[in-house]
């Protein structure tokens, strides 16, 4: 019995010490936050601790990530480094950005609509108002490749990580076509993917994504990458985030588009072009693009159609000659 009531008194101690000193409150608020519990802060302010729903218990128990962001887990363990943040430059005024996946020493997979902007076109009422096609795409785009730091306590509000840049030119599929209705939802889409192709080859550590040879199913659970969207903030929080979710149906829209169901109801956003992926005793297979940011929304773009193409654009890669460097 007295040694329950001394441990009870030296945590007691261990507590009060902690709160009188300067920035320890700080510290254990964002402790908290890591750990799933809400801060004093996030109380007085009238935002609802988060609960974690029924799917992510799951997901955990199957040993997948644990989702404790709207946006997705931060992967911090680097199990993910393949997928890559993509600034595509459509002029010196306008910028777009997107997430991607490495799939060659040299070749970066994207969605078409991230790096090949939407126009109007003239229609019937109620029938296609914008289209994306090859004609306006960025002709360059910027790779940021990210690698997160060990770090020995979790007390900051962002994981410790390392940048790297890449320039590289754009090639669109050449029978990319998307045409979008009067509401901004995908009336028919095909090939909404691109390629990156890159001045330098990526830095040994990056492993490129294997295409997946078979097509993703109706149910099957796919992880997906991508930049992680802060919806309180309304911006990118430059995160490399994971999410699990199920595949439903496919989308009547085309071009291998298919819905999926996300974790716990969350409306995630952000990483439209960051890899779909299969896992499984075999390994890890690419199996498509998310394209959550485009139409409907909660979708992705099976790349298996298109494996043929992506597999030449890979050996194009490779037998290009990197530019010569201007000394």
């Amino acid at each position: 019995m007295m040694k329950g009531w001394t441990r009870l008194a030296l945590a007691t101690l261990v507590l009060a010490t902690l709160l009188a000193c300067d920035g320890c409150q700080e510290r254990m608020q964002r402790l908290g936050r890591h750990v799933g519990t809400a801060s004093t802060e996030e109380r007085s302010g009238g935002v609802e601790p988060t609960r974690e729903p029924p799917a992510e218990k799951a997901a955990e128990a199957e040993g997948g990530p644990r989702l404790m962001e709207l946006a997705g887990r931060v992967d911090a363990a680097n199990r993910y480094a393949s997928a890559v943040l993509i600034t595509a430059r459509f002029n010196p005024e306008r910028r777009g950005t997107c997430s991607g996946a490495i799939i060659g020493r040299r070749l970066i997979l994207t969605a078409g609509h991230c790096v090949c902007p939407r126009r109007q076109v003239t229609s019937e009422p109620g029938g296609p108002r914008d289209i994306i096609d090859g004609s306006a795409c960025a002709k360059t785009a910027e790779v940021q490749t990210t690698l997160y730091e060990p770090a020995v306590l979790m007390l900051d509000e962002q994981v410790p990580a390392r940048p790297s840049y890449y320039e590289g030119e754009v090639r669109p599929h050449p029978e990319l076509r998307i045409l979008l209705d009067e509401h901004g939802e995908v009336a028919a889409s095909h090939a909404d993917i691109a390629v990156i192709v890159l001045k330098e080859p990526l830095e040994e550590e990056f492993r490129p994504l294997p295409l997946a040879n078979r097509d993703v199913e109706v149910n099957e659970t796919v992880v997906i990458v991508g930049t992680g969207y802060d919806e309180l903030a309304r911006r990118y929080d430059g995160e490399r985030r994971v999410s699990r979710n199920r595949v439903t149906d496919a989308l009547s829209s085309g071009g291998g588009r298919m819905r999926i169901e996300q974790p716990g109801g969350h409306h995630y956003k952000g990483d439209s072009g960051g890899p779909c992926l299969r896992e499984g005793a075999g390994g890890t297979a690419l199996v498509g693009v998310s394209s959550r940011n485009l139409g409907e929304g909660e979708a992705l773009t099976s790349t298996y159609e298109y494996r043929e193409w992506l597999l030449t654009e890979l050996q194009r890669s490779e037998e290009d000659p990197p530019p010569t460097r201007v000394q």
